[in-house]
C-alpha cells in the first residue's frame, strides 16, 4: 500500500513539473517575444594583444574582447524592486544565468584550436537589455598576402556569425556607439608589426538548407615595420652582390680570379636566400620582393663574369681586329650592367610600396 502510494505520488510531481519544464526550455530556445524581427545582434571588438603570426601557416594568435548585446523582453525586471536598473555578473554566475535564458549563439568562424583564458561578464538590465562580455585567446585562420614583404600591410579578418539563426531572425551588426568600444591596443606582443585600426563589414553566408545566415567581419590592420628589416636583408644582398662591381672595374685581375669571385658570389647568394626562408618563414618561397631581388642576383653575377670573359680576349689582345669595340663595349657595360641591376631592384621595391 504504501509503495502504490509512493508511485501515485512521484507520478503526480512528474505531470505538474512536466509543465513548467517545458515552458523554462522552449523559453530559452525561442526568440525573444514582442520586439521586431530580425533580432539585432550589436558586437564592439577589441583586440587586447597579437602574440603571434605565421604568415606562411595564416595563423595568428590573439586576446580578444567581444561584446554583444540585445534586448529581450521576457528578461524585464523592476528596478525600484530590485533596488538597481542594471544586475552584474561575472565568471560562473553569469555562465549559469546565459545557460537560463535565450542567446543568439555568437561564434567566431575562422577560430582553431581551443579556447584559452576565457571570462566572461553579463550584465542584465531593467528594460530587458542584455550585454555580454566575453575576453578570450586562441588562434585564428587568417589570409596573409607576402607579395610586399618586408613592406606589407595586412589585414586579418575575424569572422562573426550565428549558425542556429537565419538572417530573417537574428543579424549582426555594429554602430557608431559600438565602434567607439571598438580598438586595437596600440602595443603589441609581436614586436615586427604595428596595428592601424579595425574595419567592420556586414555581410552573409550560406548555411543548411540553403538559409542564409548574417556575418560580420572584422578585419584588424596590421602594418610590418619594414626598417627593421633593411639591415637585416637588403644589406647582405647589396654586399654579395657588390662583387661583381670589383670584378668589372678593379685592374690586373686574373680570369680564373674572376671566375671564382663570382662562383663565390653565386653560392653566398644561395646561402642567403635559405637563411632568410629559415629566419623569415616566407621570404622567398612566396615571390617576394626580396625573392625576384635573389633571382635576378643569380641572373646578374652569370652575365657579369659572361661578359667579361667574352670580351677578354680582344680587350687583351691590341692587335684584334674588334679591340677597340670590346674596349669600348667593356667600359659602358661596367657601369650599365650594375646601373640596370640596381634600377630593376629599385623598382621591384618601388612597386610594393604602400601608398
Amino acid at each position: 500500500m504504501i509503495g502504490l502510494l509512493r508511485a501515485l505520488l512521484v507520478a503526480v510531481l512528474v505531470l505538474v513539473a512536466a509543465p513548467f519544464a517545458g515552458a523554462e526550455e522552449t523559453d530559452k530556445d525561442r526568440l525573444p517575444d514582442g520586439i521586431e524581427l530580425p533580432v539585432r545582434v550589436r558586437v564592439a571588438f577589441r583586440v587586447l594583444n597579437v602574440t603571434e603570426v605565421k604568415e606562411v601557416a595564416g595563423l595568428a594568435r590573439l586576446h580578444v574582447e567581444v561584446t554583444h548585446r540585445w534586448n529581450d523582453p521576457r528578461i524585464r525586471f523592476d528596478p525600484v524592486a530590485a533596488g538597481t536598473a542594471r544586475i552584474d555578473r561575472v565568471g560562473k554566475e553569469a555562465e549559469a544565468f546565459l545557460d537560463r535564458i535565450w542567446t543568439p549563439g555568437l561564434t567566431a568562424d575562422n577560430q582553431t584550436g581551443e579556447v584559452k583564458s576565457r571570462t566572461v561578464a553579463v550584465s542584465a538590465h531593467a528594460d530587458g537589455d542584455v550585454v555580454v562580455v566575453e575576453r578570450w585567446e586562441a588562434d585564428f585562420r587568417v589570409a596573409m598576402n607576402m607579395t610586399a614583404f618586408p613592406f606589407d600591410r595586412q589585414e586579418m579578418k575575424v569572422s562573426f556569425s550565428l549558425p542556429r539563426w537565419s538572417k530573417q531572425e537574428v543579424i549582426l551588426l555594429t554602430t557608431e556607439a559600438d565602434r567607439r568600444f571598438s580598438s586595437v591596443e596600440p602595443e603589441i606582443s609581436v614586436v615586427d608589426w604595428q596595428p592601424t585600426g579595425l574595419t567592420f563589414a556586414n555581410t552573409e553566408t550560406a548555411g543548411w538548407n540553403a538559409r542564409s545566415y548574417s556575418r560580420l567581419d572584422v578585419g584588424i590592420g596590421l602594418e610590418r615595420l619594414s626598417a627593421r628589416y633593411i639591415l637585416r636583408i637588403f644589406v647582405p644582398i647589396v654586399a654579395v652582390l657588390a662583387v661583381s662591381v670589383y670584378v668589372l672595374w678593379a685592374p690586373g685581375l686574373q680570369s680564373t680570379d674572376k671566375g671564382n669571385m663570382i662562383f663565390s658570389a653565386l653560392l653566398a647568394l644561395a646561402a642567403v636566400s635559405f637563411t632568410f626562408e629559415a629566419s623569415f618563414p616566407g621570404s622567398i618561397s612566396l615571390n617576394t620582393p626580396v625573392a625576384q631581388i635573389i633571382s635576378l642576383g643569380y641572373l646578374y653575377l652569370i652575365l657579369v663574369l659572361l661578359c667579361d670573359s667574352v670580351l677578354a680576349v680582344p680587350c687583351a689582345d691590341a692587335a684584334s681586329r674588334f679591340h677597340g669595340l670590346a674596349v669600348e663595349i667593356r667600359r659602358q657595360a661596367s657601369w650599365a650592367l650594375p646601373a640596370i641591376m640596381t634600377a630593376i631592384s629599385a623598382g621591384v621595391v618601388i612597386r610594393v610600396l604602400p601608398v
